[in-house]
């Protein structure tokens, strides 16, 4: 009997050395990618909006390298609106600073904020403890509802969106909440997906009259009549006034309309997507084992750029260019 138990033992150990991880390799390799700068400082925290470097300085989404502003140790920057810069740290607190670099707000919750969002003096809020909250800054919480607790989340982590008189809320469990401004009322309740781990809502916008969500597992949206639906193992997700582009865990980019209605779709084989964005109607794409990849938006034309010492490093992408370790890669 022991002997039988070893032989199966050493079959098993055998098929698991024997399967060899295969890996993105493209059958051509384009030359002439601009040289990078330098950040004078390594990426060591990032989330979807910010990249936080060692030197507490910040690279923000829609803005690049924010060379007048720095982070407090220990503190991430979540948010910038109206020049305002809003930063939390683990412990709960909320800092907001101007363009001066003057604290002009600070509060301190029960639980960590992940994502935040404001409309004049109000902000809408997700604590790390699955809550919902608004807060005004004279008056304090006007609105705070715990949800479902999570178990664990990854960085991409949604904003709530401000529309008219309603409040947006995506949340770590999987869903969208939307809550009147009026009388804080919920008004609807949408469950994208019910994963028991990294649920949270990973994109969330608002196109035209559609209301775009996705989770890792699901992509939804959401319009006056309908409620359409795609499901996938997603990476990432981006989108622009007429097009998604969907990147699953298995290679595929997915192109649809507005209403998730495919349009065409790309595999890469064995490609592992970790940062993606639309600029100047390419997709520029980063690959795990160190490609830089540019696309139309047709996705049939690709450059693919090796970038070999971007590989094991901390990065971020945002509109106009691709920093990884201490380096910033423009895409013009």
């Amino acid at each position: 009997m022991k002997q039988l138990i070893l032989i199966f033992l050493c079959i098993f150990l055998f098929n698991a050395c024997s399967t060899k991880r295969q890996y993105f390799k493209p059958e051509h390799i384009d030359k002439g990618l601009n040289k990078s700068e330098s950040l004078n400082s390594t990426i060591i925290d990032w989330n979807i909006f910010a990249a936080k470097l060692k030197n507490n300085q910040v690279i923000f989404k829609n803005q690049g390298l924010i060379k007048n502003f720095k982070l407090e140790k220990n503190y991430m920057l979540l948010n910038i609106q109206d020049d305002e810069f809003f930063i939390a740290d683990n412990n709960g607190n909320l800092k907001i600073y101007n363009n001066e670099n003057q604290e002009i707000y600070s509060y301190q919750f029960d639980a960590s904020v992940v994502s935040i969002a404001s409309n004049g003096d109000d902000m809408a809020l997700i604590l790390a403890n699955n809550s919902i909250v608004l807060l005004n800054r004279t008056l304090g919480i006007k609105f705070s509802q715990k949800l479902s607790p999570s178990i664990a989340q990854d960085n991409r982590i949604a904003a709530p969106i401000f529309l008219d008189n309603i409040i947006v809320y995506p949340t770590l469990d999987g869903r969208i909440i939307i809550i009147s401004k009026n009388d804080y009322r919920i008004l609807k309740d949408v469950v994208i997906s019910a994963e028991d781990f990294f649920n949270n809502i990973i994109y969330l916008n608002v196109i035209d009259d559609k209301l775009i969500a996705a989770s890792a597992k699901k992509v939804i949206v959401v319009t006056q009549n309908q409620t359409f639906y795609l499901y996938t193992d997603i990476k990432d997700i981006v989108a622009n006034h007429n097009n998604i582009f969907i990147f699953d865990k298995d290679g595929n980019i997915i192109k649809t309309d507005l209403n998730l209605n495919k349009i065409t779709e790309k595999k890469l084989e064995f490609a592992i997507f970790t940062k993606v964005n639309i600029y100047d109607d390419y997709l520029y794409i980063f690959e795990k084992t160190g490609y830089l990849i540019k696309s139309d938006l047709n996705l049939d034309n690709m450059e693919i750029y090796e970038l070999g010492n971007a590989v094991d490093k901390m990065s971020f992408m945002n509109n106009e260019a691709f920093y990884y370790d201490n380096k910033i890669l423009k895409f013009k």
